[in-house]
């Protein structure tokens, strides 16, 4: 038997062997497309346009609050990570220069369920005791879906339409905000990183917490699932073949256009060991998963507290990918 299944997801490295049909998951005929983010992930929460889909977690988790409205169910991989302190930047002139400034200041996101702001706000409350209550926040964009984060103050910007979306460049060259948390870096020369050795700050985060942090991951319709459960293991098993399979590549640096491509290999095994990218509810996923559904109940994006397992759709996956790992 096979199903014809729709899978929105960027083309990273680690998944373009299912582009290219190298990797095919059994059981499907899969179409791959892509739209950028976050259309991709609106696109999916509203109309569920796609089978499958990589997703936000911050949207994710935003509509656990509502399954029967929202009625996909991811599996545990995740298919983007990335840290977040280089991405964290001071205005040039700004009075505060350490992150325990940004307590009381005027900070600039994109929203407030990007997942990136959710791991940067819990990451300056955590270790850097900001209130972030104190915070004056203004938003450049709209929310995916419907937020009511009491206690925090939040200047939306942008029109309900989504026109005329104001750069987080231009608040910090007009002098509107002192900081910004953004997902992509800053193309201004009025800004700064907020933490000056951005890297080295982000490799002891590692090793203080062993955290990587999880941007996204991947939501199947509740439909499928149903009438199909095995595609949620088929799929797993082709994401984890894809992502082996651009792994086993970083000891062919021919592949790559970098000078000293092999050094830096070396250097992120060091720190990060063989599979940082791992998927499966392992315990350091499972450590950064918690970490990231506390953040998110606290900053109001998550109606509670979740139980990391409850969020994904683990009866149809093999319980070899829980707890140590399965790499």
């Amino acid at each position: 038997m096979t199903v014809d299944l729709t899978l929105a997801c960027y083309p990273y490295e680690w998944t373009t062997s299912l582009w290219d049909g190298r990797v095919e998951p059994q059981g499907v005929s899969l179409t791959t497309v892509d739209y950028p983010n976050p259309e991709r992930f609106r696109r999916m929460a509203r109309r569920l346009e796609f089978d499958a889909c990589e997703m936000s977690m911050g949207t994710y988790l935003a509509s656990r609050r509502a399954p029967a409205e929202f009625p996909f169910t991811a599996i545990p991989v995740f298919p983007y990570r990335r840290f977040r302190h280089s991405y964290m930047y001071r205005r040039q002139d700004a009075d505060g220069a350490t992150p325990a400034d940004v307590d009381g200041a005027r900070v600039a996101l994109v929203n407030w369920q990007t997942t990136t702001g959710i791991w940067q706000r819990g990451i300056l409350a955590d270790r850097y005791g900001v209130d972030l209550t104190s915070v004056d926040w203004v938003a450049t964009g709209t929310e995916i879906l419907e937020l009511d984060p009491s206690g925090y103050d939040i200047d939306y910007r942008a029109p309900p339409d989504g026109s005329a979306v104001p750069h987080l460049e231009e608040l910090v060259e007009e002098d509107e905000v002192d900081f910004v948390l953004t997902p992509v870096h800053l193309q201004t020369d009025a800004a700064e990183r907020l933490f000056a050795e951005p890297v080295e700050t982000e490799k002891q985060y590692y090793r203080e917490t062993e955290i990587f942090p999880i941007m996204h991951t991947v939501v199947v319709r509740d439909d499928v699932l149903a009438e199909q459960p095995w595609v949620a293991q088929n799929l797993f098993d082709a994401f984890e073949e894809a992502k082996q399979a651009a792994l086993d590549s970083l000891d062919r640096p021919r592949r790559f256009p970098l000078a000293w491509s092999q050094p830096l290999v070396d250097e992120q095994r060091a720190v990060l060991g063989d599979d940082p990218w791992e998927y499966g509810l392992t315990e350091r996923n499972v450590t950064t998963l918690e970490t990231l559904v506390r953040y998110a109940h606290e900053q109001g994006v998550a109606a509670e507290q979740y139980d990391v397992e409850s969020l994904f759709a683990t009866e149809h996956i093999d319980q070899r990918w829980f707890g140590s790992g399965g790499t």
